[in-house]
């Protein structure tokens, strides 16, 4: 997974069919209930102080007919002037070849990507010392995240479409299909985010997303997220690097523009 497999895993993904986006967002009872549900989505970070869940990552490469699980755990603390994240898969299951250990981590101002199997640490600046930015962006932050989004945000760059219950959706979730506008800067990079977000806690419980053509699909599960999760007592200490990276090759890398990156 590249850094941009990261800022997607930390912000949203999709798949599935097409569907139809006749979708008129200020009308309508299920149009209310789309409505109801970004608004509390925008709301969970008024109180948000920290995250800690697993997380299992699932990319499906259907054009080489390729699979790639990885098992780990997110962490994410607000923190000033920038909020931290660290991603850390502790395990990698190709084709069931078991791999190594993955990173990535946000410090307020360095993103991090290090791979056990390289021996490697990628650094990137992503925000000047001492300078705030909102992670919380849709529109204009390098990795936007899934929660803390305005609704009228969401509604500028996507068409949304809830979606009755089906078998498989994660349980007590509504499946919300948003399909990016054709004026939105994520239309060259998807095409449909599925979000499973739970009633009661109003965060995404699983997140897919699909690019070109249907030929790759990649999942996000966070199968123990809970209100035990939310506010749980991250520390600054957590997002320490970790010792293995002692033994690691850094290469310092120019941000790609989220608009430029492939």
């Amino acid at each position: 997974m590249t850094v941009l497999g990261a800022y997607t895993l930390i912000l949203f993904a999709g798949a599935t069919p097409s569907v139809s986006q006749n979708n008129d967002h200020r009308t309508g009872p299920g149009n209310a209930r789309v409505d109801e549900i970004l608004i509390q989505l925008q709301h969970r970070s008024d109180d948000l102080k920290d995250i800690r869940c697993e997380v299992r990552f699932v990319e499906d490469d259907r054009i080489n007919l390729t699979q790639r699980t990885k098992f780990g755990e997110i962490l994410f603390l607000m923190t000033k002037p920038n909020p931290h994240f660290l991603i850390h898969f502790q395990k990698t299951e190709a084709d069931g070849v078991l791999g190594k250990q993955e990173w990535y981590l946000f410090d307020g101002q360095w993103l991090y990507q290090a791979v056990e199997r390289t021996a490697q640490v990628t650094k990137q600046e992503v925000a000047h010392p001492e300078k705030e930015f909102d992670l919380f962006d849709l529109e204009k932050a390098p990795f936007p995240l899934p929660f803390g989004q305005k609704r009228e945000t969401i509604l500028r760059n996507f068409d949304v479409t809830l979606m009755p219950p089906a078998p498989g959706d994660p349980p007590d979730t509504d499946h919300l299909i948003c399909i990016p506008m054709a004026d939105s800067r994520l239309y060259r990079k998807y095409e449909q985010l599925d979000l499973f977000v739970h009633r009661v806690i109003h965060l995404p419980r699983r997140i897919v997303v699909t690019k070109n053509d249907g030929l790759e699909v990649n999942t996000a599960e966070f199968p123990d997220l809970s209100e035990k999760s939310i506010n749980a007592g991250v520390k600054t200490k957590d997002f320490e690097k970790p010792a293995a990276w002692k033994k690691f090759k850094e290469v310092v890398e120019e941000l790609v523009p989220t608009d430029d990156a492939p």
